[in-house]
């Protein structure tokens, strides 16, 4: 239950047992946006399908191989990944298979072991994020493109994420 008693959702202070909790939330102009894919940094995305499809039926994935050219990369260096997209229903899995040892993903791998990466925004206002996200701080750690569309990973904190930022698109 909220604190006006009604369960509305209107204000950030919720009711628990030993009182009211209030959070402090920022002034955000921006909207919400979809939640294009939930990215996963993989070792082996072959093995990693067959053990999804074993319990569940994905269908069939699209899979790229993603080597973007330097004048492609707008921030990092150019690295190889193979790239699986799973439908799951209203979400998308994007499995990310490093090729190289250059990418965030192989870094993440090594650092962290597999697991889920980041989450990606599309966004139609794509200039407008990249700002806001780099005049509140947070570190850039690839930028490039993709069938013509441009994505970027931020490390946000505080909340420890990896959120992408992608162009709209219709996936």
């Amino acid at each position: 239950m909220y604190a006006d008693g009604k369960g509305s959702r209107h204000c950030a202070e919720q009711v628990t047992s030993k009182g009211a909790q209030t959070m402090n939330l920022g002034n955000g102009s921006a909207q919400l946006t979809n939640l294009s894919h939930v990215g996963i940094a993989v070792k082996d995305a072959a093995k990693t399908v067959e053990f999804l499809s074993s319990i569940w039926n994905i269908g069939k994935p699209e899979v790229f191989e993603y080597y973007p050219k330097q004048e492609e990369m707008f921030f990092g260096e150019a690295f190889g990944a193979r790239l699986v997209w799973i439908k799951f229903g209203p979400l998308t899995l994007e499995l990310l298979e490093p090729l190289d040892d250059k990418s965030v993903w192989s870094k993440f791998i090594e650092e962290k072991g597999e697991g889920i990466h980041h989450f990606a925004l599309g966004v139609s206002n794509y200039d407008e994020m990249v700002e806001k996200f780099e005049a509140l701080g947070h570190t850039l750690l690839v930028s490039a493109v993709f069938e013509g569309e441009r994505w970027c990973y931020y490390e946000t904190g505080p909340g420890g994420m990896v959120i992408e930022l992608r162009e709209e698109y219709a996936r």
